[in-house]
């Protein structure tokens, strides 16, 4: 009852302060809006506002942190309330429902097209064939593992020009096993039961399969296309990993990797860190295996847009042009850890840039990445998504699973007709 009453008081709170504009020393306020995140990114936001607001002498950003779990219903309520902050960051799942439901306007009249060009497509927020929303920072999956592994049962390096196949990857899981040292020697932290894993980590794998989560050219139905023969032959793929020991249904932590239990770990760039103190110059910093239609690997963060109600969007608009300048996306990533989403702006990093260490992630995200689907529909997409693939898991019947998951799609779908189209 008290966290209920304490995020209702911080909601009123904010919707409070989201006045349209205030005088601030002859300036335009504008507040912004942002999910809070870890100590290091908070600061680095601070810092770009606190520059952005010294380098010029119109616009005048206060930054505001919400909680994560409950941004997106602060979000709707300051949207009924007709109190929406100008700037505000999105998640990239929820650009398409936020710009169907009236909260966004489109950048393209405040970014230009040249900037907008910069960005790696899976960091640019597309609905109804219009940019509503452009991240700084990106993040990459990857294969963890270390060299000795792989020499100890005689298997090639892939690289990012010739990944493994499916049958070169099966066939090292197969070889990890009988080995004898690894129960379970892949990792792919099934342990985590939220829809935005499943979805990021595994529908990638269903299009390296030659699948998707929906037909993308119509964004209105998924039958034939997540129930079709490329998805089953996924589906068994998938279900056979559990079913041959290759990994564990529910790892009991996360640390698999480093103490020894797990060969390889599926996971970000977020643990980069950690595995090279446990590994060393072992570290090798993998691709996917192509399944057939290319590597694929998730795409798309936390990323900056404008709200529709905003009464200064040429100020907003700056903003964000500011945030995409080389140095700041740099910053971001600096202090963040997160993949630069520009060519210039990884090559002012210390780690992304050409020569540096974590450069793998770059070229990963360039390469590879593909952003979730763009519908209002996608939250329903996950979770249908998530169940099928965790039923899978369990041994339930494959075209079962995804067929249920296809009528819960597409069911949603016909009950909002209006899903093709932005409101206006």
């Amino acid at each position: 009852m008290w966290h209920r009453l304490l995020g209702s008081t911080m909601i009123a709170a904010m919707l409070s302060s989201c006045s349209a504009t205030a005088p601030h020393d002859g300036r335009t306020e504008l507040i912004l809006w942002r999910n809070q995140v870890g100590l290091q990114e908070e600061a680095a936001t601070a810092s770009l506002v606190a520059r952005f607001n010294a380098a010029q002498s119109k616009w005048h950003v206060v930054a505001q942190s919400l909680p994560q779990g409950g941004y997106s219903q602060s979000i709707v309520a300051a949207s009924l309330a007709g109190r929406m902050p100008c700037i505000m960051t999105v998640d990239s799942p929820t650009v398409a429902s936020y710009a169907w439901a009236g909260h966004l306007r489109p950048l393209d009249a405040y970014v230009p097209a040249t900037t907008i060009a910069e960005v790696g497509p899976a960091a640019v927020g597309r609905y109804g064939g219009r940019v509503y929303a452009l991240g700084q920072i990106d993040a990459a999956l990857a294969i963890f593992t270390t060299r000795p592994i792989l020499q100890s049962v005689g298997a090639r390096v892939p690289t990012l020009d010739r990944p493994w196949t499916g049958a070169e990857f099966q066939t090292l899981l197969e070889r990890l096993k009988a080995g004898g040292r690894y129960r379970y020697p892949l990792d792919l932290a099934t342990r985590d039961d939220k829809p935005s894993w499943w979805t990021y980590a595994f529908s990638p794998m269903l299009q390296s399969f030659g699948s998707d989560l929906i037909d993308r050219r119509t964004m209105t139905s998924a039958q034939g296309t997540l129930n079709g023969d490329a998805a089953l032959r996924f589906g068994r793929w998938f279900q056979a990993l559990f079913a041959k020991g290759l990994v564990n249904r529910k790892e009991p932590d996360e640390n698999g990797f480093v103490k020894g239990r797990s060969a390889l770990v599926y996971t970000g760039n977020w643990w980069a860190a950690d595995y090279r103190t446990y590994a060393g110059d072992d570290l090798l910093i993998l691709p996917p295996p192509d399944f057939g239609h290319g590597v694929k690997i998730g795409g798309g963060s936390w990323q900056w847009a404008i709200s529709r109600t905003c009464a200064h969007p040429e100020g907003a608009g700056a903003f964000i042009r500011f945030l995409l300048r080389p140095a700041n996306v740099a910053a971001m990533s600096d202090a963040s850890g997160g993949v630069p989403v520009t060519e210039a702006g990884a090559a002012a990093t210390t780690e992304f840039g050409p020569e540096g260490e974590s450069r793998v992630f770059y070229d990963l995200t360039r390469r590879f990445a593909v952003e979730r689907p763009s519908t209002p529909a996608f939250p329903t997409i996950a979770n249908a998504f998530t169940a099928a693939m965790r039923d899978i898991m369990d041994g339930g019947d494959v075209r079962d699973a995804l067929d249920d998951a296809v009528d819960d799609i597409d069911d949603t779908i016909a009950d909002n007709p209006g899903f093709a189209k932005v409101r206006s």
